[in-house]
């Protein structure tokens, strides 16, 4: 038993990773998402090999969900004690059917779609284990409770891996932290309409690591205490405006518009009164909950 939940927010080993361990007072573990398989080894410590109750993962981008490909891979994810895992992700097949006019950049569309093709070899791996979480489904691990508040909706084809990220609310005795995974402005705005009742929190975790990401009024409505930024010190101190999204006419085409640097969002961060940022490039992060 523990006196208190814990929160690691785990530093990059790998570029712009993500990954998380909740340690609860009963000593069981909720992982979400992990990183690559350079980011096993410090995943692995935090861990602790404690059960893991829930492993969430939020989409299928490779700096989130490649390093537990990797384990099962390997192993079968043999190094890890886990009883679920819970996501929701795009039909590769089905998706794979849309042609050149159906979505804005067919080309960048199906090289997103590539990312799940890693994940569905380890299906079978995981077996009865795996969990597709839905739109409103809640469920509890100690004195935990999470409530998912997002999934993938058909027709956000412009950004497509990224708005097909689980959001989700944990809350815990003391506080509600709001996980956002990757998801972008397109994603926000559904996100938005659909339960911006229901996303005040006193943590959250900045959409796609603090960039091309929710428009500020999703951060409006959450109105947090702290902020949690998966960001090494390049991305975290990036301009308005990075080289890559320089080309604005080029985003319009693929219709991926309103994207900004991590300048804009923690000006947006300032605006709204946060107090607290946790940023990976400062190392591992412990947070109580």
């Amino acid at each position: 038993m523990n006196e208190k939940t814990l929160l690691y927010q785990i530093t990059e080993t790998s570029k712009f990773m993500m990954g998380f361990v909740l340690v609860t007072k009963q000593n069981n573990v909720i992982v979400v998402d992990g990183g690559r398989a350079e980011d096993m080894p410090l995943l692995k410590e935090y861990i602790g090999g404690r059960h893991i109750s829930a492993w969430i993962l939020t989409h299928a981008h490779g700096d989130h969900i490649s390093g537990i490909v990797h384990e099962f891979k390997e192993n079968g994810g043999a190094d890890f004690d886990i009883e679920k895992i819970y996501y929701n992700m795009p039909n590769y097949d089905e998706l794979m059917k849309k042609t050149e006019g159906e979505v804005p950049d067919l080309e960048y569309f199906r090289r997103e779609l590539s990312n799940l093709v890693g994940f569905n070899s380890i299906l079978p791996m995981i077996g009865d284990r795996a969990h597709v979480v839905e739109q409103g489904e809640t469920f509890e691990v100690d004195e935990c409770k999470i409530e998912v508040l997002y999934t993938y909706h058909d027709g956000l084809y412009s950004n497509l891996m990224n708005d097909s990220s689980v959001v989700f609310m944990l809350t815990t005795p003391n506080k509600k932290v709001l996980f956002l995974g990757d998801l972008g402005p397109e994603g926000g705005d559904v996100l938005y309409e659909e339960s911006r009742d229901k996303l005040k929190a006193d943590i959250v975790q900045m959409a796609h690591h603090g960039h091309m990401n929710v428009g500020m009024e999703v951060y409006a409505a959450i109105m947090p205490e702290a902020c949690m930024w998966c960001c090494a010190d390049w991305l975290y101190n990036e301009p308005e405006i990075p080289k890559y999204l320089l080309n604005r006419e080029k985003l319009r085409k693929m219709q991926r518009e309103r994207m900004y640097g991590t300048t804009v969002t923690r000006k947006w961060m300032d605006i709204l009164g946060a107090k607290t940022h946790y940023v990976t490039k400062d190392g591992t992060n412990c947070i109580e909950l």
